[in-house]
C-alpha cells in the first residue's frame, strides 16, 4: 500500500487533509480489513483512492501537512494485506521508529491476522520546536470521555491547558451509518461551551475505507491519526481509556500502543486506565454531577438519537452504577427507567464491569435489592467461567471457537470479543 501524496482542500466552512493511496497491483483480497470497492481501480490502473480528515475551517492552522497521520492510518491495513507500506513523503523520525514496535505488538496479539511488513519511508529530521501550548481530548459523551475531560480540567491537569475536545464523525459509527451523530455533536459542543473550552467537530472516512474490527484492532490508530493530523495546533491529545491497568485487555486502544503513535509535535496520552468504570462514575459525579447527569450518553445501539436506549449492555452497566449511587432517577439522558431486563443483559457484558458495580453497590449500601441482583449475576458468571475452563481442558475444546463465532454473529456479546 502506497501513500503517493497529500492535498489540502478548503471550502468556506471546512479544511480537508487528503491522502492519496494506491494498492499493490497483485494485492491480496482482505475484505474484513480493506474495502475492496474503494480500491477497485487502484493497482491495475494506478488510480488513487482518497482517505481524509476534515475539520472546521477555523482550525486550518492546526492541520499538519505531513504524511504522519496517514502513516498511522495505513499501517494496520497494510499488515492485514501483507503489503509493504510505502510513503513517498518524509515521516516523523520518532513515529517511524515506533511503528516497528507497534507491528511487533499486533503480530504477537493477532498472529493469524497481521504480519510484519516493510515500511519504506524516509525519516523527517527537523529542528525541534516547542509543542503547541494547547491540549485536547477525544469526546464521545460517555463515562470514559467525561472522566478524562473533568480530570484534566480539574484535579490532574496536563502539562499544557486542556483547551479543546474533539468529536469525530465516522468513528463511533461508519459515515454511512451515523444515525443521531449530529445530535451527539451538538451535545458535545454544548458541553465544551459549559466547560469553558472549544469543540473541534471533525470527520474521517477511514472506518469506511478500512473496515477492520473497530474495538479489536483499529480504534486507537484512527484516533491517534486524527490527533496527529491536528498536531500543528495541539501539543497533547488524550485518548480516554476503556480498560484498566488492573484488568488489561488486548484491544484496539491500549496504553501499550496508543502513546507510541506520538510524534515530535504531539504527545498522545492514553488516559484513565488507573480507574474502572464504576470508580469513574463515582468521580465524575463528585466533579460535576449536574453536567454529567444532563449529558451522559453511552449507548451502543445509537438508535435513541440524543438519548440512551437503556437496553444495550453499555446502557445497562451505566444505569446500574447510577442506581448504586442513588442517581438513576435524576439521569435525564436515560428516559427508560425499567430494570426488569438488567439481569439478562448483565450476563452478556464483560464480568469485570458487573463485579466493579457490585463493589460500588456494597460501598454505597443504598440499594439492597440491587446488591442481590448483582450478586446473583456474579454467581452465574463465576459458574460460566468455571464451565468454560472445564470445557477448555476437555474434548469440547475444539468446538468452543465455533460457538464463540456463532455468539458474535448472533449479537456480538462483548464477553466473546
Amino acid at each position: 500500500m502506497r501513500l503517493t501524496g497529500i492535498d489540502i482542500k478548503t471550502t468556506q466552512d471546512h479544511v480537508r487533509l487528503i491522502g492519496r493511496v494506491v494498492r499493490d497491483s497483485n494485492h491480496k483480497i482482505v475484505e474484513w480489513a480493506i474495502n475492496e470497492s474503494e480500491f477497485h481501480e487502484t493497482g491495475v490502473n494506478k488510480q488513487e483512492a482518497e482517505v481524509y480528515f476534515e475539520f472546521p475551517r477555523r482550525y486550518e492552522s492546526f492541520v499538519s501537512q505531513t504524511a504522519d497521520a496517514f502513516a498511522i492510518a495505513l499501517m494496520l491495513p497494510s499488515m492485514a494485506a501483507g503489503e509493504p507500506l510505502e510513503i513517498d513523503l518524509p515521516v516523523s523520525e520518532t513515529l517511524l521508529f515506533n511503528l516497528a514496535g507497534i507491528q511487533d505488538i499486533f503480530c504477537a496479539w493477532y498472529p493469524d491476522r497481521f504480519q510484519r511488513v516493510p515500511i519504506r519511508a524516509e525519516p523527517r529530521i527537523e529542528q525541534r520546536k516547542p509543542r503547541a501550548q494547547r491540549a485536547a481530548s477525544f469526546f464521545s459523551g460517555g463515562v470514559d470521555s467525561f472522566y478524562t475531560l473533568l480530570k484534566r480540567l480539574g484535579p490532574d491537569p496536563l502539562p499544557v491547558p486542556l483547551t479543546h475536545i474533539i468529536f469525530m464523525h465516522g468513528v463511533e459509527q461508519k459515515l454511512d451509518n451515523s444515525q443521531g451523530a449530529h445530535l451527539s455533536q451538538q451535545r458535545a459542543e454544548e458541553i465544551a461551551t459549559l466547560s469553558g473550552i472549544e469543540c473541534i467537530s471533525g470527520e474521517t472516512n477511514l472506518r469506511t475505507v478500512f473496515p477492520l474490527h473497530w474495538e479489536r484492532y483499529y480504534v486507537g490508530a484512527v484516533l491517534a491519526a486524527a490527533a496527529v493530523a491536528l498536531s500543528d495546533g495541539l501539543g497533547f491529545v488524550c485518548i480516554p481509556s476503556s480498560n484498566t491497568h488492573r484488568e488489561p485487555r488486548i484491544t484496539g486502544t491500549s496504553p501499550l500502543v496508543d502513546e507510541r503513535y506520538s510524534t515530535e509535535s504531539v504527545h498522545i496520552v492514553h488516559d484513565g486506565s488507573e480507574s474502572g468504570r464504576a470508580e469513574k462514575m463515582k468521580r465524575i459525579m463528585q466533579w460535576n454531577k449536574e453536567l454529567v447527569l444532563q449529558n451522559l450518553r453511552v449507548c451502543f445501539d445509537n438508535s435513541a438519537g440524543n438519548f440512551n436506549c437503556g437496553k444495550c449492555y453499555k446502557c445497562v452497566r451505566t444505569t446500574v452504577a447510577l442506581k448504586a449511587l442513588g442517581l438513576f432517577g435524576e439521569a435525564s439522558t436515560f428516559p427508560d427507567k425499567s430494570t426488569s431486563h438488567w439481569g439478562r443483559v448483565l450476563l452478556e457484558d464483560l464480568p469485570v464491569h458487573t463485579r466493579e458495580n457490585l463493589a460500588l453497590a456494597h460501598e454505597t449500601g443504598s440499594d439492597p435489592e440491587l446488591v442481590k441482583l448483582l450478586e446473583r449475576v456474579v454467581r452465574k458468571l463465576n459458574r460460566y467461567d468455571a464451565l468454560a475452563i472445564l470445557a477448555k481442558n476437555s474434548p469440547l475444546d475444539h468446538v468452543l471457537p465455533a460457538y464463540r463465532k456463532i455468539r458474535a454473529w448472533a449479537g456480538g456479546a462483548p464477553r466473546s470479543r
